[in-house]
């Protein structure tokens, strides 16, 4: 569902329209941005308590002649994106997850055999992305025992009905199928390794704010479904909250607002107190345990809008407020102490507690509170000259309590404004009293003296409302780390407060929390807010300091390690802050440190030659951190000067060549960065006609570094005359008289073409053959069993509604037309979703 986004005083005057709680007890919203935000700081988390997602070094297939061949494929945190989702009371979230590092080997058997086709490493500059669609958050409901919680659980099925595909292949078909081996692969992994936590509904010691229940629901931005628009994929969550002792509601219809405010965006999360919850589960509550009145019942009154906005204590219940204990002091210096007055809950249907609201159309929100009445008389005790004496005294009070937020601790402040005092004294019986004290009693000081002590007592009912922020803090516990900081409170009907999930101010978070470097450069870490006497350090995703890099311990200056220090493409290292005093506070932020200046995928891959008329093309991509890169090519193809805006570009392949030897041609790609003069290089081996020689490798009885080489036509191994060669030369040497090739110790690619040539007696002419092999040599896996698919007959049904979505953006000039239209097509599409989904 999509709903528009207003100013905060345009949403202001659509919640005085009517209660906008939908029955339940509260609403908590909060945005995208938090929602990646406490994602990401889960999966640093997660580090620390290995419970991440372990490398996946597995072989899949996704059709009967090819497969692919994943080593350490490391998952991204997930981050989150928001869509018009057809059913407007779902939980649903467009989910992708960057594959961070590892090698993607593809293979085929076409010719019979095993063979490598193409060779692609991964790392933060360059990497596939695992996308998928309405993803359904989890809602866990808690219980005694338990907290309830919002989850996003990968290898939840709810969570896997719809299409997985990992981005990065043109063909539609191998990122679906790779989207299913993800899917397995979540499903096979233990639930603490999965799931991330968005929120946690925890129990709480407060006696009103007990939470039972909550129901998920996830909106989007008017707009944010146009690809290319400046808000495209925005949205928030939504969680309404069923209390204790309260009825869950339902769900608001098509007139509902967007959460959070257009105009302030410095606001990322809103919480509504429902007024009936108000005012009998916060107010009367408090009230009750204020008068010692475990039982009191209120009746509430509405007002014509529907918002409960009074609430009288029922006929006949028990209970009082007792003024507190005072000293005065009298005539020369005589202490009297007063103590014992009881003020009664009820006193008949005339005078009784009574508490109204009157929210922000009536001026400054504030409520006002009676109770008591001069015409009741009751003891109030006395201590004077070491004795206790009572007299009879009648008191009634009304006091007004307003509303705001402390600027410096955002949080929410209840005061006492105005308070009126009736107080009757009945002199009869303390005839023996001194003077001094019967004066004193029958004063205004006195009277002023009981209401203030009154009015301040009273002050405890409001201990609820000044403990939201506290609730939010315990309940909506979204990390150790945040907190909800109150920026503005309105009553226009319902408490509405908006805020910001920040650091709390007794705590503080590394800024930023996430950065990518490359090796040996300096960046500077810094806390908001700013704390002194921070200590830092710096260490692998394992807990150790060798190779992390450099920290001041004392400035947060970072050195991010040398290239000799990484293994591989990358590397992920932890900066940690310790606050100053016992029982420090922690926080933690998630480096990556980049090997390469340019990455390039991928390293090398198998291309036939164009035909006239019919070009053979083969996708790559290329990204640095920073500058523009150009594209050549150094052979017979040819490449555009720049690629896409993702990265990408197309090489094209050079016409068939005259038969003959060489049956195939080699083409580099370079991507060069333009200011730097950097440069990468990507190998397409260029196939013009079908090899007579096949090569393949043995490794049994031979060191991890070396394999035999087995040159074979027609099936048949063959030695005499044989030429071998391998590329680039520094991957390794061939023994000419063994075949026994071995791989360098030192080099740094991540691939070798092996070439054979012999000289064909039978036609006078050389043959030859190649295999690609990745280094460090390992045999190749065997194919595996068939990826299970995600495709239906259904496919190409939604495949006319997405060209028709296409078309109508297209066309359609009117907005409103446009998504009333493109809603039915999602709402299409969503039932032939779900009916494949039942298949």
């Amino acid at each position: 569902m999509s709903a528009p986004k207003k100013t905060l005083a345009q949403y202001l005057q659509w919640a005085a329209l009517k209660p906008r709680t939908s029955e339940w007890s509260a609403l908590v919203a909060y945005d995208k941005g938090k929602c990646n935000q406490l994602l990401l700081q889960e999966y640093i988390e997660k580090h620390d308590k290995h419970s991440v997602m372990p490398p996946i070094n597995e072989a899949y297939s996704p059709g009967e002649t090819d497969w692919s061949w994943l080593i350490d494929y490391v998952t991204d945190a997930p981050r989150l994106s928001f869509d018009n989702n057809p059913d407007p009371n779902s939980a649903e979230v467009n989910m992708k997850m960057a594959i961070m590092g590892g090698k993607n080997i593809k293979l085929d058997d076409v010719a019979g055999f095993a063979q490598v086709n193409r060779i692609s490493s991964f790392d933060p500059l360059d990497h596939p992305e695992l996308s998928a669609d309405r993803v359904l958050l989890k809602d866990i409901q808690g219980s005694v025992t338990r907290d309830g919680k919002v989850v996003l659980d990968l290898g939840d099925a709810g969570s896997q009905r719809y299409i997985w595909e990992v981005k990065g292949d043109r063909i539609e078909h191998q990122r679906r199928m790779a989207g299913a081996f993800f899917k397995r692969k979540f499903r096979e992994a233990d639930e603490e390794r999965r799931t991330f936590t968005l929120g946690t509904l925890a129990r709480t010691t407060q006696e009103f704010m007990k939470p039972q229940s909550f129901k998920l629901r996830t909106i989007m931005e008017e707009g944010a479904a146009a690809r290319g628009a400046a808000n495209f994929g925005n949205g928030a969550v939504e969680m309404r909250i069923r209390m204790d002792d309260e009825l869950e509601g339902g769900m608001p219809g098509e007139d509902w607002y967007y959460p959070l405010p257009s105009d302030r965006t410095d606001l990322d999360t809103l919480t509504i107190f429902g007024s009936r919850f108000l005012m009998h589960g916060i107010i009367g509550k408090g009230t009750a345990r204020a008068f010692n009145a475990p039982n009191a019942e209120f009746e509430g009154e509405t007002n014509t809008n529907g918002f409960t906005y009074r609430i009288k204590v029922k006929e006949g219940t028990q209970g009082a407020l007792e003024v507190p204990r005072f000293t005065a002091t009298v005539g020369g210096g005589r202490r009297i102490d007063y103590y014992g007055y009881l003020i009664p809950i009820f006193i008949n249907a005339e005078n009784l507690l009574t508490m109204t609201f009157y929210d922000s159309t009536m001026g400054e929100p504030h409520f006002e509170v009676g109770m008591g009445s001069e015409q009741n008389l009751t003891q109030m005790k006395c201590y004077f000259n070491s004795a206790e004496r009572v007299f009879n005294m009648g008191f009634g009070f009304s006091a007004t309590y307003a509303f705001s937020i402390d600027p410096t601790s955002r949080r929410l402040v209840v005061t006492l404004q105005d308070r009126e005092g009736y107080l009757k004294v009945i002199t009869e019986g303390t005839e023996d009293f001194p003077e001094d004290l019967k004066n004193d009693m029958t004063s205004e000081r006195f009277k002023w003296e009981i209401l203030g002590h009154a009015a301040d007592a009273t002050l405890k009912v409001f201990n609820g409302l000044d403990e939201i922020d506290i609730f939010l803090l315990h309940t909506l516990l979204f990390n150790a780390e945040d907190a909800v900081q109150l920026k503005t409170l309105d009553l226009p009907g319902e408490m509405i407060l908006f805020g910001s999930i920040n650091p709390r101010l007794t705590t503080f978070a590394i800024d930023p929390v996430e950065i990518m470097l490359t090796h040996g450069q300096n960046h500077t870490f810094k806390t908001v807010p700013p704390i002194t006497g921070v200590k830092w350090r710096v260490e692998d995703l394992d807990g150790n300091t060798p190779g992390a890099g450099q920290m001041n311990e004392t400035t947060g200056v970072y050195t991010a390690p040398s290239l000799a220090d990484i293994q591989g493409t990358y590397k992920r290292v932890k900066v940690i802050a310790t606050g100053p005093g016992n029982g420090p506070h922690i926080s933690r932020a998630l480096v990556t440190v980049v090997a390469r200046a340019i990455t390039l995928n991928p390293l090398i891959e198998i291309c036939n030659a164009s035909k006239e008329n019919e070009t053979e093309t083969r996708q790559l991509s290329a990204h640095s951190m920073d500058g523009v890169l150009g594209w050549s090519v150094i052979g017979g193809g040819s490449i555009d000067p720049t690629a896409n805006e993702n990265g990408e570009n197309i090489y094209r392949a050079p016409l068939r060549k005259a038969p003959g030897a060489p049956t195939f041609t080699l083409d580099e790609v370079v991507v060069e960065n333009t200011a730097t003069g950097q440069k990468q290089s990507s190998f397409m081996v260029v196939k013009h006609f079908s090899q007579v020689l096949s090569v393949t490798l043995e490794y049994q009885g031979l060191p991890a570094n070396q394999a035999k080489l087995i040159a074979k036509r027609n099936g048949v191994p063959i030695s005499a005359g044989l030429t071998w060669s391998c590329m680039p030369e520094d991957a390794g040497s061939i023994d000419s008289v063994t075949g026994v090739f071995t791989a360098s110790q030192t080099t740094n690619s991540q691939f070798v073409l092996i070439k054979a040539r012999q000289y064909s007696v039978d036609f006078g002419i050389d043959d030859d053959g190649f295999s690609i092999q990745p280094l460090p040599l390992a045999p190749l896996p065997p194919k595996p069993q068939k990826e299970d698919s995600q495709t239906s007959a259904f496919d190409e049904l939604k495949n006319l509604l997405s060209e028709a979505s296409e078309k109508l953006e297209e066309l359609c000039l009117d907005p409103t037309t446009r998504e009333k239209a493109n809603e039915l097509l999602d709402n299409v599409t969503s039932i032939v979703e779900d009916t494949q989904n039942d298949q």
